[in-house]
């Protein structure tokens, strides 16, 4: 199980070593082409410059916290598919932020990754990101997407 100690934990290294965000990035781009591009890259032109670099900031947070813990494959493009599938579902037939967290503490079995999620896109004054509520939609999609493919990764 991730927790939040090492989810905080891979925060503050990026923020303290912003190179190995290039790296892993880099990384990624070679190696899981389909899951930054249908995840990730799918939704570029609908959020604003801020909203997509910070999605991917927790992207690669999420991925890297999960690929210190256990092997992760390269996934195909119908298991990016399938839990991209499952996260819209949810999306499209409630559309109420709230609900839906509700709805993925559930969903997920890991309640400290879908407490990152949360309290790093919820609405909140204090929040140094401007995400709209389309882009925190979309944000949420797609981090509970990738929470999916990767809590259910076998070690």
């Amino acid at each position: 199980m991730i927790t939040n100690q090492q989810l905080d934990a891979c925060v503050l290294k990026f923020q303290n070593q912003p190179k190995d965000i290039d790296k892993l990035l880099d990384e990624l781009q070679t190696d899981q082409v389909m899951l930054m591009d249908i995840l990730v890259g799918s939704h570029a032109e609908v959020l604003t410059e801020e909203e997509l670099d910070y999605l991917l900031f927790l992207f690669l947070v999420l991925y890297a916290t999960f690929k210190q813990e256990i092997q992760l494959p390269v996934y195909s493009e119908e298991e990016i598919i399938l839990a991209e599938e499952w996260s819209w579902k949810f999306v499209n037939e409630e559309n109420d932020y709230d609900k839906l967290v509700e709805i993925f503490y559930w969903e997920l079995p890991n309640e400290e990754v879908m407490e990152f999620i949360d309290l790093s896109i919820a609405p909140d004054d204090e929040n140094e990101i401007a995400i709209t509520p389309t882009g925190r939609l979309i944000l949420l999609a797609v981090l509970t997407a990738l929470s999916k493919l990767l809590l259910t990764t076998k070690s």
